[in-house]
């Protein structure tokens, strides 16, 4: 338990840190163990190899001096008898120098051990005899070969003889001390080389024991790690797996959330983002139903303005053609007016002439009645085209109501779509400001068309009552002057008529040419409009399938 506790880093730190001290451990002791052996071998090689090498060098020279002092008695009876000695003192002398530079390296080795220093004390005895001897040979050798005498000589080397007896029992004696005391050395290394090696035999199997001790508390400590460490990041993994795939039913095990380490923290965060993803989840699904719910009613009324767009393009052709129709009949109408106004100055022309032609009035008086009929049907003719312009009129009033309706209808339809209705409505306001210039267009063309039609009557009436004077001046030719002067004021007065329906007329085609560019305008508003309305029955499409895509998508995953 306390293991789950730790932390990953306090885990980690607990096995490398127990691997650490079982290698620090077993270092110390194989440390221990090789400056043991390193002391016993500098032990050895200090004191025990220099003891040897002092003991052989001094016993070598023991017996190079031994050599020397046998040499001597061999040179008595030689011719070169006294160059011979003083040649072996020379060399005595080199090799006493020897000697005792190894005679003051054994001293400088201590001996450890008791028979050792006790051997060392009777070498020092017999050292000093076997010196003292053979300093007393060399006196009687340098005195040999200072002696002139040959008795002198000869007495010499008796005596000289006489030492060297004594000198080679010292020297035996000596001998067999330094090979008590080599081998009490060798005995001594043996021992310690023994010893050493057991030692170094027991530093390996404990060095052994160590490393098997600890090889067998790392593996227990990277089991219990690890299994602390990988058995819950699996189990996070596998979780984690569900969560891709969508199951978010289950929730992080209670074990792995009470931890108190890096897994209890991962844990808890583990859980509180699968909460998460189950309120976003089903706030997306809520959304969702919301958010096709909408698009169908977009895509609904989407289409019906669509279809209401149609139908206003449709109308708005229609009404176009209607006001080709009826600019065709105003340009007629204005034909006939101008007509009518040339033949009101031809009438007033004719009647100026009757004034200053009077004796020609009979003459001319049938012609003059021709005339009027033809003028009066003329006019007639005009009045029954004004009538059917004021029909046309009527029609395209009613095509203006129609339009107000239909902008109307479409303001309506764009306040409903919101914000993708709003250049439909901006277009809707233009139709039904072009419908109301349309209606008061068609009031004035009607107010004109009465104007006309009383202009006409009027003209019908000047006819007829010309018909009658002129039936009355063929009957009386006196008032034909008075006659012909209310005539002349009759055709002035038609006259004025025929130019204020002929400028009427032209006006009538001015709005009619108006009302046709603005029909054309709202034509190609209304195409604008259908396109704007599909290319938004496309978007809605596209939204309701993008919402269908969202609840597929929230769908996978199971709360």
């Amino acid at each position: 338990m306390r293991l789950k506790n730790m932390s990953i880093a306090k885990k980690l730190g607990f096995g490398f840190g127990t691997v650490v001290l079982i290698a620090l451990l077993l270092g110390l002791t194989g440390m221990m163990g090789i400056s043991r052996l390193s002391d016993d071998i500098e032990y050895i090689g200090k004191n025990r190899i220099s003891d040897l090498r002092a003991l052989a060098g001094l016993n070598y020279q023991r017996m190079i001096v031994r050599a020397e002092t046998l040499d001597a008695l061999l040179a008595e009876n030689r011719s070169t008898r006294d160059e011979d000695v003083r040649k072996i003192l020379e060399r005595r002398r080199k090799a006493w120098e020897r000697v005792d530079e190894h005679w003051g390296n054994l001293l400088a080795v201590p001996q450890h051990m008791e028979k050792g220093r006790q051997l060392l004390e009777i070498l020092k005895v017999q050292y000093q005899a076997w010196r003292a001897v053979h300093g007393d040979m060399d006196k009687l050798l340098e005195e040999i070969t200072r002696s002139a005498a040959e008795d002198r000589k000869g007495v010499l080397f008796r005596e000289y003889r006489n030492l060297v007896t004594r000198m080679i029992s010292i020297s035996d004696v000596m001998g067999a001390t330094f090979d008590d005391l080599t081998r009490n050395n060798n005995e001594q290394t043996d021992l310690l080389v023994e010893t050493d090696l057991r030692r170094a035999e027991v530093l390996e199997m404990v060095s052994l024991l160590a490393m098997v001790m600890s090889v067998f508390v790392a593996l227990v400590l990277t089991a219990a790690i690890s299994r602390s460490i990988v058995i819950p990041i699996a189990a996070a993994v596998s979780f984690l797996s569900r969560l891709r795939e969508g199951d978010l039913r289950e929730n992080v095990p209670q074990e792995f959330r009470s931890r108190k380490d890096e897994i209890g923290t991962l844990a808890l965060a583990v859980q509180d983002l699968t909460e998460d993803l189950r309120g976003q989840i089903a706030s997306m699904k809520e959304m969702t139903v919301a958010l096709a719910s909408a698009a169908y009613q977009i895509s609904a009324s989407v289409s019906e303005v669509t279809a209401g767009a149609e139908e206003t393009a449709v109308a708005v052709v229609e009404t176009t053609a209607t006001m080709e129709e009826v600019r065709t009949t105003a340009e007629v109408t204005n034909r006939k007016s101008k007509d009518v106004a040339e033949s009101a100055q031809q009438g007033l022309q004719v009647v100026q002439k009757g004034k200053t032609a009077t004796d020609a009035l009979f003459d001319g008086m049938k012609h003059v009645g021709e005339r009027m009929t033809s003028i009066a049907e003329t006019i007639i003719r005009l009045s029954e085209q004004s009538q059917e312009v004021g029909e046309i009129t009527e029609t395209v009033e009613d095509l203006a109501e129609q339009s107000n309706l239909l902008a109307v209808n479409a303001a309506v339809e764009a306040a409903k779509a919101g914000e993708q209705g709003r250049g439909f409505s901006v277009v809707a306001q233009e139709i039904k400001s072009l419908a109301e210039q349309s209606k008061q267009s068609a009031k004035e063309v009607q107010r004109i068309l009465r104007d006309i039609q009383k202009a006409t009557s009027a003209a019908v009436m000047a006819i007829e009552q010309g018909s009658k004077a002129v039936d009355q001046g063929a009957k009386d030719a006196i008032p034909s002057r008075e006659s012909i002067q209310a005539i002349t004021k009759k055709f002035v007065e038609s006259a004025q008529s025929a130019a204020q329906i002929a400028a009427a007329n032209n006006e009538l085609l001015a709005g009619i040419d108006q009302v046709a560019q603005a029909m054309e305008s709202i034509k190609a508003a209304g195409e604008q409009n259908v396109a704007g309305m599909k290319d938004l029955e496309t978007a809605s499409g596209g939204l309701k399938e993008m919402g269908q895509k969202l609840s597929r998508l929230v769908e996978r995953y199971t709360v």
